[in-house]
């Protein structure tokens, strides 16, 4: 079984915790979903199956509370992404009714249905590219791949070996990289790794190069113009950044206003493209 999934359990009513403890193939068991009035649902190594068994509203919004323990006030960031990262790393997805203030969504209520992913960590998938790429120093690296490539689990797995050599500040914005909870990350990371939990991805890279002297910024998907400035301030500083971008080819994201002259500023050393099947090939850029 997959250890994660145990984590999973104070969070579920008993006729649902019953029937995923008897389940056989507990260790293919990605996501538990409950809905309000609506049958449970599994997805078991990606396909999706109902069980016979229903939740009332009770049910979902005491899942919800637990997942949060009991203290909403003190997770807004979360309350407004529609996650939450648990004990053992799993991350609780919610919906409902929105609560909006100035034109925003600030907050849920009335939760209609409640999805736990379980967290899965793949080591040894950045082997290879390590050894490529860093077997004599640190250098930038850039990830490119379309969505569900395995971006985010390269990173984490590039982060838990780099971070055994090097200093390295990790910018986990969605809280997907470490999912930290208490302050302590439940995915390896790396021993040398200082951990920027849900700090907004540009804040965070230039927090961690005035406070923390890192060698290594690893950051998850590029998404704007902000994002490309901190990047650029993290290697005026001598930061070598490791981070990844949506995309098909090299050719293809060096297009991307901002990305292009980041690239062509001779930031990142290697590119590493991955396809939909999560094979990857690695591309020496300068």
């Amino acid at each position: 079984m997959n250890s994660k999934l145990s984590f999973a359990y104070p969070l579920l009513p008993h006729e649902v915790l019953r029937a995923v403890r008897s389940f056989v193939e507990q260790d293919k068991i990605d996501e538990i979903r409950l809905r309000a009035g609506g049958k449970v649902s599994l997805t078991v190594s990606g396909k999706d199956m109902l069980l016979d068994l229903r939740t009332g509203p009770e049910d979902v919004m005491n899942c919800f509370k637990t997942a949060f323990s009991y203290s909403l006030h003190s997770h807004p960031k979360e309350l407004r992404q529609g996650s939450i990262t648990t004990q053992g790393g799993n991350r609780v997805g919610f919906c409902g009714k929105a609560v909006i203030e100035n034109d925003r969504v600030e907050s849920v209520c009335e939760i209609s249905s409640v999805n736990i992913r379980i967290a899965r960590e793949i080591f040894g998938v950045s082997d290879e590219i390590v050894g490529t790429c860093f077997s004599e120093r640190p250098c930038g690296l850039l990830i490119i791949g379309p969505p569900s490539s395995g971006k985010t689990t390269l990173l984490r797995d590039i982060s838990r070996v780099l971070g055994e050599k090097y200093s390295v500040s990790l910018i986990d914005e969605r809280g997907e990289l470490s999912a930290m909870y208490d302050g302590v990350p439940q995915n390896s990371v790396g021993s040398l790794t200082d951990v920027f939990f849900l700090y907004p991805k540009a804040e965070g890279i230039e927090t961690a190069v005035r406070s923390m002297s890192p060698k290594i910024i690893i950051a998850d998907e590029i998404s704007g113009q902000d994002d490309v400035n901190a990047l650029f301030y993290a290697v005026s500083s001598g930061v070598k950044i490791i981070t990844a971008v949506h995309g098909v080819s090299l050719e293809q994201v060096s297009k991307k206003p901002g990305l292009d002259l980041l690239i062509a500023s001779g930031a990142f050393e290697y590119a590493v493209i991955l396809s939909e099947n999560r094979k990857s090939e690695v591309v020496k850029i300068v």
